[in-house]
């Protein structure tokens, strides 16, 4: 065995530059997430520049003795996350060229470098986990069996006895001693890089990490971390152990979609997040049609990876490729949360239906871009929420097994109803459907809110943001809790805190205005309003010009007359300025036009000066929140 060699400083090739000691890939400076496996063989191409290295070099150094696992595949995968990291090419090479049916070599030039050769002896931290890495790799990968070694029969009879009670059928063999791992519990699946051409846009990407993680979020015993949070890391190549905490998640799926034409080349891959280690990889190449089929076995090699099984029950139901095609597509406009693609979202989704009628999936998705549009966006919510209710029904004629449209149904319920019972009974469904589920949990806390029950919200919220660590969404709700808890230095925290993860989110602004408000800090907010302007009859009320205030009040009520405004607003804005009349009649008239904002008027803080006036008692009951 050869001494360790100190580890080699800085190499640098073109804008990259590779600190050997620190394992970090830079590109001008900016860190590139690569992970273990392929800074390992960028480590080995750098070290012996202009040299053919073997794939079986390759596999002595990238895995410890005794891993068994799909070399020549694994191999393939580092190298072609590695080129994805430098930006290269295996047909144009800048850098790595591939050598046919013998290995690969480096071809870049290296600008300069305080390098020593690779040792091919263990070096001390390897050692140090090889014994748990080989068991690691051996028993949540176990992708092939490795050819037979010489050794005494009673060792290869034990071995053989051990790994047939293994769930995910392994070959080979453990010496001395069994030991079993902690099963992998927690994980993320990150957004996949979309390494297609330019006139392929992200929503075959996006939809497909979708749907590979909905698909693992029926695991018993996996919690699966939101989709907001996943998506901060979008485009991003951050540290896994950062991820790993900032998520709270064990393992992490990364893959790669490049399309061309209709032909469709997928990289995925299963990472621990402590140490970056390859738990799994794997490659599919096929067409459009295929990729129902394809869904389905990256779900299940995931689910194998991690000594858990996917029941029959759990399993994509056949569809139309092109249905498919446009429901991925309108889950990614759906995301977006804005009105225009709200609403191209709703026409994709009824042509996916018009296709595949027994598509429930498409008829979930329906509902949410529906509920969507109703609740947040300036138009009749009459026009959408029913619709949402009968898309939502479909879905679980369909499929019952779904928990979106449950959520759905309690949202419909919750905010168009004003049917508390049955809403309470649809978030409860879904719970028990997919525990992961993190937007069923801030739902009901906003029904808990609206009925005063703040501590059952906070306990709804709080599981939320376990599941959904990073979603930004879910904090602005714990705000608006803090409001009606009439904690409104509370309100003031949770906003700083929001704006300092992305100081551009504008609900972090309103909420943040929210609190200045109801402390009157009339400074702090128009500080906070030059930032993100909060509207004109906010702004009036914060500078105190009652001819400002008239002026922007009559503007707001004429928009409300003509449909361009809601009712609700009117009746807001007139309780504050101090006109209880006028906020009186247009809570009536929000009522009978079914707003969600309605729902919280009996906890809210702003409607105390009117809340003994027999008439708000009488819309209080009528709501069912009293």
């Amino acid at each position: 065995m050869g001494s360790p060699q100190a580890p080699p400083a800085l190499v640098r090739f073109g804008v990259f530059e590779a600190d050997l000691r620190a394992g970090e890939l830079r590109r001008n400076g900016v860190k590139v997430r690569l992970q273990d496996l392929p800074f390992r063989a960028l480590t080995l191409l750098l070290s012996r520049p202009g040299e053919v290295i073997a794939r079986e070099e390759f596999r002595r150094t990238l895995w410890p003795p005794n891993v068994f696992v799909d070399f020549e595949q694994g191999i393939s995968s580092a190298m072609m996350r590695l080129r994805d990291a430098l930006g290269d090419s295996a047909d144009n090479p800048i850098f790595i060229q591939t050598i046919e049916r013998r290995g690969y070599r480096w071809i870049g030039p290296i600008l300069s470098q305080t390098l020593e050769p690779v040792v091919q002896d263990q070096a001390p931290a390897q050692a140090a986990e090889t014994e748990s890495r080989d068991f690691t790799a051996r028993y949540e990968i176990g992708l092939t069996t490795p050819t037979r070694k010489r050794g005494s029969q009673l060792q290869l009879w034990l071995a053989a006895a051990v790994f047939a009670v293994a769930i995910l059928g392994l070959a080979g063999f453990f010496p001395w001693r069994w030991r079993r791992p902690v099963p992998i519990s927690s994980i993320a699946v990150l957004p996949f890089d979309n390494l297609s051409a330019s006139s392929f846009n992200d929503a075959f990407s996006d939809g497909l990490t979708d749907e590979i993680a909905a698909s693992i979020s029926h695991l018993d015993g996996v919690r699966v971390a939101g989709r907001r949070s996943a998506y901060v890391f979008k485009g991003k190549h951050d540290d896994l152990r950062d991820i790993g905490s900032r998520l709270n998640v064990e393992a992490v799926v990364e893959g790669s979609v490049q399309r061309a034409a209709d032909r469709t080349h997928v990289t995925v891959e299963l990472n621990r997040t402590r140490d970056g280690f390859t738990i799994w990889s794997q490659t599919y190449d096929g067409t459009t049609s295929d990729w129902m089929q394809i869904e389905s076995q990256i779900a299940s090699s995931i689910a194998g990876a991690l000594a858990r099984k996917i029941s029959p029950k759990d399993a994509p139901a056949a569809r139309d490729p092109e249905a498919h095609a446009l429901y991925l597509e309108a889950r990614y406009l759906w995301n977006q949360r804005n009105f225009p693609s709200e609403l191209k979202s709703v026409d994709l989704l009824q042509q996916a239906i018009a296709r595949d009628p027994n598509y429930a999936l498409a008829w979930a998705g329906l509902a949410d871009s529906l509920i969507a549009i109703g609740d947040v966006e300036e138009v009749d919510p009459a026009a959408y929420l029913p619709r949402a209710r009968d898309a939502a029904l479909k879905a679980l004629q369909l499929d019952p097994s779904l928990a979106e449209p449950h959520a759905a149904l309690g949202m419909v319920a919750c905010h168009y109803d004003y049917d508390w019972p049955t809403a309470e009974r649809e978030y409860k469904k879904a719970f028990e459907l997919n525990p992961s589920y993190a937007s069923a949990h801030q739902y009901y806390a906003l029904g808990l809110m609206a009925h005063g029950r703040f501590a059952e919200a906070n306990a709804q919220l709080e599981t939320a943001r376990r599941l959904d660590p990073l979603a930004l969404i879910v904090d602005v709700d714990l705000a608006v809790l803090r409001k009606y808890q009439r904690d409104f230095d509370g309100v003031i925290a949770v906003s700083k805190s929001i704006l300092q993860r992305d100081p551009n989110y504008h609900l972090g602004y309103s909420m943040l205005t929210t609190g200045y408000y109801c402390e009157r800090r009339w400074d702090d907010w128009r500080a906070a309003d030059a930032k993100v302007p909060q509207g004109e009859f906010l702004r009036a009320m914060a500078n105190g010009h009652p001819d400002e205030i008239e002026r922007a009040f009559r503007k707001l009520t004429d928009e409300a007359k003509a449909g361009a405004r809601r009712p609700y607003d009117v009746g807001h804005y007139g309780m504050l300025k101090g006109d209880r009349s006028i906020a009186l009649e247009w809570l009536e008239n929000s009522y009978q036009h079914h707003d969600y904002w309605m729902l919280f008027i009996n906890v809210d803080p702003e409607y105390d000066a009117i809340r003994s006036d027999p008439r708000f008692q009488a819309i209080v009951r009528r709501l069912g929140v009293g």
